[in-house]
């Protein structure tokens, strides 16, 4: 009996360590950044969006194009104008692409 009821808590435990390894993979694959290479081309401040018209992204294997992107903090577009080119990293969060950091390179 002793041995059966050792036998099931190992159980316990092994299925509780990979369920606990599985999650972590899923926040880890979450919080990949991507970096890139854009020019500005609207900015709407108290939405803390920006429109980029960005190079191809080799990581997301993305062609270039026109997109929307969310800031982490709207602090991240002051400086920022319609017309800079800018590089900038973003990850993927709740959906959304999200810029954690922006800089203009003029």
């Amino acid at each position: 009996m002793k041995r059966n009821v050792r036998a099931v808590y190992i159980n316990i435990c092994l299925v509780s360590l990979l369920v606990g390894l599985v999650a972590m993979q899923f926040t880890i694959a979450a919080t990949v950044s991507h970096g890139g290479v854009a020019t500005v081309k609207a900015i709407d401040l108290d939405k803390g969006i920006v429109k980029l018209a960005h190079s191809p992204i080799a990581s997301l294997n993305w062609p270039a194009m026109t997109m929307n992107f969310k800031t982490k903090e709207r602090t991240l577009l002051q400086g920022i104008k319609v017309g800079d080119v800018v590089t900038f990293t973003f990850i993927q969060a709740n959906g959304d692409y999200v810029i954690t950091h922006i800089q203009s390179d003029r």
